[in-house]
């Protein structure tokens, strides 16, 4: 319960904060695929720059990605990283993603860093 009200209370501050346009200004934003992952806050500036290189810039790369939001806060001792992606359609994830939509995809490095990974992804529609 905790976990979901968190997580709605994130895409409540993403909705709001969005640095790329939202779903309402940008009709081909259907789906947004969410990922989240939590490092120790002594290596948190480290993953970022590491997400950024080696995720973050692939993923905008990937055909018809639409957009990549990422967010950062602390929580304790933790550092958690929201990565929101923004797809045209399922069959757009699926052509990068494999079969199996809601599998995480972790980097190589992300298992030395990520406490407790999450291995699957949330992807929801957009309303307009």
């Amino acid at each position: 319960m905790k976990k979901t009200f968190l997580l709605i209370s994130v895409l409540l501050f993403a909705a709001q904060c969005a640095t790329t346009p939202t779903a309402s200004t940008n009709p081909a934003r259907r789906i947004a695929r969410m990922w989240r992952g939590e490092v120790p806050v002594a290596r948190a500036n480290e993953y970022e720059q590491y997400l950024k290189a080696e995720g973050i810039s692939k993923l905008r790369a990937i055909p018809g990605n639409l957009g990549v939001d990422t967010f950062r806060r602390t929580v304790g001792e933790r550092e958690e990283f929201l990565v929101i992606s923004y797809w045209p359609s399922e069959e757009h994830i699926r052509a990068y993603a494999g079969e199996d939509v809601t599998k995480t995809r972790l980097m190589p490095r992300d298992l030395e860093y990520l406490i407790e990974p999450e291995y699957r992804v949330r992807h929801y529609n957009i309303v307009p």
